[in-house]
């Protein structure tokens, strides 16, 4: 089929080449042909084909160069018969003995006609030489690599002599060479840009030269392929448009001037050059822009290193989820309690005489020793009671025993309890650890060639806008699309100017998670926007000269969920400062490791513990908001009641819980609740809530009804009261 192709594209491109002649007399360019495919070993039988009917093409057929194409031939042919081998210097020799021999056809016409034959046999073998570099290429292009330069430069010059072929096709004032350069001249700028601009200027070159087009015609297109490759990552209609809008501009500056660059040329091969499907032009620009290849290939390598880091990822979650295991500890009924006082009392029975009347009845006797235990540890008086013999005289020694042994059992009990517990926060944490890594290895394999297709364009239309890119990345988080950009410095633009460019290449709004700035660029993390949208106002007083002990924070979780929290540290100053921002940091963190919600209320309870210094707490109030549903979870470590504003209604929302960092056992009050758009949640600092004896929901309602700032008025209330004690509201606004 390859072969077949080969051989028909050689006798066509000679037939071609046979009409341009140089004094009506000599083929170079045929000729050039043949010599550079015989070079690289193709059979010559079509091409030498194609020069004779070629050389019948015109009126005044050729016999010179039918005469020398079937000398060469036959030459090469038996020189093939006889030694079995030829080789390209031997050909070269036998094209230039056959080149020279019917040189004296042209002397008998005349000696002018002599000197062209010359030229032409001069330029026949540059021909050859740039056919030998196509024909080399063609061979090897079925396996996938990039043409480099110096094989481009020779399909330009190939394609060139084959728009001399047609240059003649001319109807009214449509050409068929110059349409057809437009075209290719678009189809180069798409590829290579300003190399294939150079391209089509080169063409216009030869035109010009060899068919004695117009001389404008050079900068015609020259104007419209240098505008066009300025353009041309915006696509291919912002390049036909760059030609035509070129056109015209020159058609009016050079009316008189522009008879071979009229608009039947420009249209016809600006709209095939349109028509022309997308995966075409970019499969050439693939096989052309070495620079694209490149990043295709770092593509390639990243997306391979993707898939071997989320295999290690998912291989390590799976081996932490193993390891977890390993400290997993099967709840059973403890009887040690039970089981180790019983056994103090028969220890002491062992050698009475009255053990068997005591003892007749085991499950009473056991009640009652159990019953004397729990008196004896709670300081009460021990009382001889049925089954016990009222004449024991062991009574005493089997008080002291039973609550030694009771109380060993509770310590024993305790220490064990307390090492289950132990246990079973490392399996959780281990386990979450797992399945987090699991989770992100998923995502990171969810990436198609699709989001490839997205970030390009995105990329492009940032460029498109004037900012310079550094990287770009599309990707998935709980079912929602994140676009993390880092920009290069000078950005001269705001924050919401480049997220609503993102948007315009996305086509769906956006909502910014990060943004993160230094010197030399600034990182942004977008995702898309939520049914649901919720912002915070934040009012706060603290006493003068001192820093506030009370800390805020704002989270946007990847996935569409945002986190806000309030934490109040012990005591005043910098020292309750730091712990109250200990906890809103380790929140927020956990946040954004993936791991579950609950064992993010659970770690940071005793992460704050391991990083205290010394024995300090804080009180910790936050909410997370799902902005896809509207469901939320209310978080409380010791923190005091927050409340819901809906439809003018105020609602405590309340939870009894220890505050973060005294024990390591201490657990939350989660309160789960579905939000709705105009919904309000008002958090407040216990200072604030000190003063007001008659409930803050009182006095948040008598706001409500005097219309402003909720935060700012509950302040200014709680303040006149006398109130000394830091004071925060954080009021969440959800739309």
């Amino acid at each position: 089929m390859i072969g077949t192709a080969v051989v028909i594209g050689g006798f066509l491109c000679a037939l071609l080449l046979s009409r341009v002649r140089i004094h009506g007399l000599h083929m170079p360019l045929s000729m050039g042909l043949l010599l550079g495919s015989q070079l690289v070993g193709f059979d010559p039988a079509a091409i030498v084909g194609g020069i004779i009917l070629g050389a019948f093409s015109k009126s005044q057929p050729n016999w010179q160069g039918v005469s020398a194409a079937l000398l060469y031939w036959g030459i090469t042919r038996i020189i093939l018969l006889i030694r079995k081998n030829c080789t390209p210097k031997q050909r070269l020799f036998v094209y230039l003995l056959c080149s020279f021999i019917t040189l004296p056809v042209s002397a008998i016409i005349g000696t002018e006609e002599l000197l062209y034959g010359v030229i032409a046999i001069a330029v026949s073998l540059l021909a050859a030489i740039c056919f030998r570099r196509i024909c080399l290429s063609i061979r090897t292009l079925l396996s996938p690599r990039i043409v480099t330069e110096p094989e481009q430069i020779a399909f330009a010059i190939g394609i060139g002599m084959l728009l001399l072929s047609c240059s003649d096709a001319v109807f009214l004032d449509w050409s068929l060479s110059i349409m057809l350069m437009f075209l290719l001249t678009g189809i180069a700028v798409y590829a290579r840009g300003f190399f294939g601009a150079a391209a089509g200027i080169l063409w216009a070159v030869m035109l010009t030269v060899f068919s004695g087009a117009d001389p404008i015609l050079i900068g015609g297109i020259a104007l419209g392929a240098l505008t066009a490759a300025a353009v041309r990552e915006r696509g291919k209609l912002f390049i036909a448009a760059s030609f035509l809008l070129s056109g015209i501009l020159f058609r009016l500056y050079r009316i008189q001037d522009v008879a071979i660059i009229n608009i039947p040329n420009l249209l016809s091969g600006m709209m095939l050059f349109v028509i022309l499907p997308k995966e075409w032009l970019h499969t050439i620009r693939r096989y052309t822009d070495a620079k694209l290849d490149a990043e295709r290939m770092v593509r390639e390598a990243i997306r391979r290193t993707e898939q071997r880091v989320a295999n290690e990822m998912e291989r390590m979650g799976k081996l932490l989820g193993g390891i977890s295991a390993m400290f997993h500890v099967p709840e059973k009924e403890d009887d040690s309690v039970e089981r180790w006082t019983v056994q103090g009392a028969l220890a002491i029975c062992r050698d009475c005489e009255n053990r068997k009347r005591c003892w007749r009845a085991a499950d009473e006797m056991q009640k009652t020793v159990l019953g004397i235990a729990k008196a004896v540890v709670a300081g009460e008086r021990a009382e001889r009671t049925d089954p016990i013999d009222e004449a024991c005289s062991r009574f005493d020694d089997l008080c002291a025993t039973v609550r030694l042994s009771y109380q060993q059992a509770l310590n024993r009990n305790a220490v064990s309890n307390q090492a289950q517990m132990q246990s079973g926060f490392v399996e959780r944490q281990i386990s979450g650890a797992g399945a987090a890594l699991c989770t992100h290895a998923r995502q990171m394999r969810s990436r198609s060639d699709r989001t490839d297709q997205d970030e390009n364009r995105i990329r492009a239309h940032l460029i498109g806008a004037g900012l310079q890119v550094e990287s770009l990345e599309l990707y998935e988080a709980n079912g929602t699309d994140m676009i993390s950009a880092v920009l290069k410095r000078p950005l001269n633009r705001k924050h919401s100017d480049v997220r609503r460019e993102i948007e315009q290449a996305c086509g769906y709004p956006l909502r910014c998670i990060r943004v993160a700035q230094s010197e030399r660029k600034v990182s942004f993390v977008f995702e898309q926007d939520a049914e649901l949208h919720a912002a915070v106002q934040i009012a706060r007083t603290t006493q003068m000269h001192t820093v506030s002990g009370d800390a805020t924070g704002e989270c946007r979780i990847p996935g569409g969920r945002v986190c806000f929290a309030l934490s109040d540290g012990m005591g005043r100053g910098r020292d309750a400062r730091r712990e109250s921002e200990a906890a809103i940091r380790l929140l927020f963190r956990l946040c954004h490791a993936g791991m579950s919600q609950e064992l993010v209320y659970e770690s940071v309870n005793r992460m704050l513990m391991v990083q205290s210094e010394k024995e300090m707490y804080a009180t910790l109030d936050a909410v997370s908001i799902d902005l896809k549903t509207g469901e939320a979870e209310m978080l409380k470590y010791g923190a005091p009641p927050s409340f819901l504003v809906r439809d003018g209604q105020v609602g405590a929302i309340a939870g009894e819980a220890l505050p973060c960092g005294i024990l390591a056992e201490a657990k939350p009050s989660v309160i789960r609740m579905h939000l709705r758009k105009n919904d309000r949640i008002i958090m407040c600092s216990d200072g604030v809530q000190d003063m007001f004896p008659e409930g803050t929901d009182e006095a948040i309602r008598s706001v409500e009804a005097s219309g402003g700032k909720a935060g700012e008025r509950l302040l200014r209330i709680a303040k006149a009261r006398g109130g000394s004690d830091d004071m925060t509201v954080m009021e969440i606004v959800v739309a």
